[in-house]
């Protein structure tokens, strides 16, 4: 999978569940969604730095 794709998705989860946080509970889980936002961002962060040290190649990834 192409790292641009897992950076996009990733990005989704997020606000995807801000999003559910604020519409279908209110904010009443904001520590917890503020943990999981912050969890996918490392990994997000993470999985940039993993790919962008492999060396280029012309194939899909």
């Amino acid at each position: 999978m192409k790292t641009s794709t897992v950076l996009i998705i990733t990005l989704g989860f997020m606000h995807i569940l801000t999003l559910i946080n604020i519409l279908l509970f209110e904010g009443m889980f904001d520590d917890i969604v503020f943990f999981f936002n912050t969890a996918f961002f490392f990994f997000a962060l993470a999985f940039y730095s993993w790919r962008k040290g492999k060396p280029a190649n012309n194939q899909n990834d």
